[in-house]
């Protein structure tokens, strides 16, 4: 759609240059402008970005030669058909409507200048969101007392469609921009940011996944086409890629990492799995998915040393708090271990109805063997806490919020690691410290961790940039740190521990109410089953919540 620019364009830097300020929520599509009274050949430039300080220089907010290069420098981010640069070029010979070869993931702010020529005048400028990201209807709901957690849930659930990418059918030629390619047929998917990535990441769904599940339709193609899209890129021995391209369907050989070689990538997927089906009931794609699960498991298993803690190699040794090969990369790290944890913990619970009874109890003996030794040999029982590895015995800043998220961790456990939690740097990190201190109830506790981060700070009035979650949350205004990225929304966890509402078997055939009750005195929202809504609400009478539900049958409340 074109926008008109009217009262929205200011003047901006110098004489001749023009700015509009497409609102806080973003937009993402094929720049489009319209010019008018051209006097002949004319080049109109306009660069991009999500924060009046990436408008400087004519460049928008990131250059391509200053991209992140953990993914190697033959990586051009983002994927096309989005632009790997953030500004266009437009030459104008009549007046008319102009649409650009490639499009633009994430934009509030476009800033043009008629650069060189015989002079023309920008009309209009606008984006044509032709399958760059979802417009999916949101039919899931939440609201609190706190209206900043309030505004929170629908700026998490904002990034999921700026982040959500539509499938395609056919190949399409893109010829724009620094490449020139044929892209094939991809699934949708939800990618890992909207701006600087818009690939699929599988150590990042884990986060980003519930959001989708507590907004969006329960039957929504971007969860399914993610797990499809990462279990298709699988090598033969199991291990499965972190990041592969959309167009990528396979088959791979052995010893092909992709992009990111990371053994802790890999693992990841099962969880996911896991979680698409307690959420969905989804049993066609979990189907589908559980002989890659096996697989997996298998070559996982195949890389753990004798006490069932992973051996890291070099060439798979890249992870979320490491982003390089080597060095500490190659340490007994708790974090991963915890997760090994949880693979076989999901994975048995998914061979108990897509596998074998062996299976289930094989991998569950796994996890218990696994669980002793990390225990034995990473927990610090002087000081309270998991440690970041054997070779570091410090507190381990992932670690401990892992073990809580994901219920490792005992209930005296939690008791001595949660006062102990602390602010990280990365959001992606405290969203799960919050999530893991709301699994042991320690609601007041998860609620500082929310507010010590920068997630209210989207809504003050200083802030120019968008109301979508960011990468790390650092709130950067200039570079490739990603403004809408799903890994740090946390509508899901508003969704599941404040207005209460939690799955206790797939699809909600079983449900929870347990209204978490820190800093909120009434809450309200709808959930998506496969079966229909389940509405609550509650308010606080006595200093108790004061509940009402009213769920589809066959979802049964568990008290």
């Amino acid at each position: 759609m074109i926008i008109p620019l009217l009262a929205t364009m200011t003047s901006l830097l110098t004489q001749g240059e023009k700015t509009v300020d497409f609102g806080a929520d973003g937009v993402g599509g094929y720049p489009v402008v319209e010019i008018a009274d051209v006097k002949g050949p004319t080049r109109v430039r306009v660069w991009y970005a999500t924060h009046p300080d990436g408008l400087r220089g004519g460049w928008g907010d990131f250059q391509h030669e200053t991209r992140a290069t953990y993914m190697g420098p033959e990586v051009w981010l983002p994927i096309h058909p989005a632009n790997t640069d953030r500004w266009d070029w437009f030459d104008v010979t009549s007046n008319g409507t102009y649409r650009a070869a490639c499009a633009q993931g994430l934009v509030r702010y476009a800033c043009w200048t008629v650069e060189s020529g015989a002079g023309a005048t920008v009309k209009a400028i606008g984006f044509d969101n032709d399958g760059i990201h979802s417009e999916e209807p949101v039919v899931g709901s939440f609201a609190c007392s706190d209206d900043g957690l309030t505004k929170v849930w629908g700026a998490s659930v904002r990034t999921c469609q700026l982040a959500a990418i539509p499938g395609r059918d056919k190949p399409i030629h893109v010829a724009g921009g620094r490449l020139k390619k044929t892209l094939g047929p991809s699934y949708c998917y939800l990618s890992d940011g909207a701006k600087r990535d818009r690939l699929v990441w599988s150590g990042d769904l884990w986060w980003a996944q519930r959001n989708m599940y507590v907004a969006f339709p329960i039957d929504s193609p971007y969860m399914p086409g993610s797990i499809r899209m990462l279990g298709e890129n699988q090598t033969p021995e199991g291990y499965t890629q972190a990041c592969p391209h959309p167009e990528s369907h396979g088959p791979l050989k052995d010893g092909d990492w992709g992009p990111f070689g990371s053994d802790e990538f890999a693992a990841w997927f099962v969880p996911v799995v896991y979680d698409h089906y307690l959420y969905t009931a989804d049993e066609a794609v979990t189907r589908e998915a559980f002989p890659r699960v096996r697989k997996l498991l298998g070559y996982l298993r195949k890389h753990c040393r004798a006490d069932g803690f992973l051996e890291p190699r070099k060439e798979t040794c890249k992870h979320a708090a490491g982003l390089t090969f080597g060095g500490t990369s190659l340490h007994h790290r708790t974090y991963m271990n915890i997760l090994l944890w949880k693979t076989y913990v999901d994975a048995a619970a998914l061979a108990d109805v897509f596998g074998t009874a062996a299976e289930a109890a094989e991998w569950r003996g796994w996890a218990k063997t696994l669980a002793a030794n990390i225990r034995a040999q990473q927990w610090d029982a002087e000081k309270g806490w998991f440690i970041q590895s054997n070779e570091e015995r410090k507190w381990g800043e992932e670690a401990n919020p892992l073990a809580l998220a994901t219920r490792f961790a005992t209930e005296d456990e939690a008791a001595r690691v949660i006062p102990q939690l602390k602010y990280h740097s990365h959001g992606k990190f405290q969203a799960m410290a919050l999530r893991g201190a709301y699994e042991y109830g320690a609601d007041a506790k998860a609620l500082a961790l929310f507010n010590q981060h920068n997630w209210r700070k989207l809504f003050s009035s200083g802030w120019k940039g968008l109301h979508t979650v960011t990468e790390c949350m650092g709130l950067g205004t200039n570079g490739w740190g990603d403004e809408a990225h799903p890994d740090t929304a946390v509508a899901g966890i508003l969704t599941n521990y404040i207005l209460g509402v939690e799955p206790l078997a797939p699809g909600y055939a079983k449900f929870r109410v347990k209204p978490q009750t820190a800093g909120v005195t009434w809450a309200k929202g709808r959930v998506p089953t496969p079966h229909g809504f389940i509405d609550v609400s509650w308010k606080l009478v006595d200093g108790r919540p004061a509940v009402e539900v009213t769920a589809p049958a066959p979802c049964t409340r568990v008290e």
